[in-house]
């Protein structure tokens, strides 16, 4: 599965990219997630509890960062289990680009999933996943931005 989008923040590509490595933001903005615990430079580790369809579950995951180009790219490769819930794994790539007062955040993604979140559907999963990208990004976005204005994500396509 393939999701592509991208979001005007309303805030410099410094303030963006520092919050992108800050776990207590990340926490904060990622819908279900209880945690996030910085391993290393590069790597991330998680627990979020995902609502997918009739699927409810709790899973772990690890993020590593890759090909960080600072303030405007880095690559996400990451992994979710859930006990007896499945997987899911991918990589995503997000650049920064300021355009006049903004920055642009855009991210292309591809995911694939095995065990019962396969057995939902990518079409459920996409839809699932397309509404938690667009409430990660409305929650990023007010923070990153606070006190600077509105900004309004642009939907994830698959």
């Amino acid at each position: 599965m393939e999701l592509v989008g991208q979001v005007d923040l309303n805030a410099t590509p410094e303030a963006i990219w520092a919050a992108l490595f800050d776990p207590a933001v990340l926490q904060g903005c990622f819908p279900g997630c209880k945690s996030v615990e910085r391993k290393s430079e590069t790597e991330y580790a998680a627990v979020l509890q995902v609502k997918v369809g009739p699927l409810n579950a709790g899973f772990n995951g690890l993020i590593t960062l890759t090909d960080p180009e600072y303030l405007s790219a880095v690559t996400l490769a990451g992994t979710l289990n859930g006990a007896g819930a499945g997987f899911a794994k991918g990589t995503a790539r997000i650049t920064l680009q300021p355009r006049n007062l903004v920055t642009e955040l855009s991210y292309r993604a591809d995911l694939r999933l095995g065990g019962k979140l396969a057995a939902v559907g990518d079409r459920l999963f996409g839809t699932a996943v397309k509404r938690n990208i667009a409430d990660f990004l409305a929650a990023f976005a007010a923070t990153v931005g606070a006190g600077r204005g509105d900004t309004a994500p642009r939907a994830a396509s698959v």
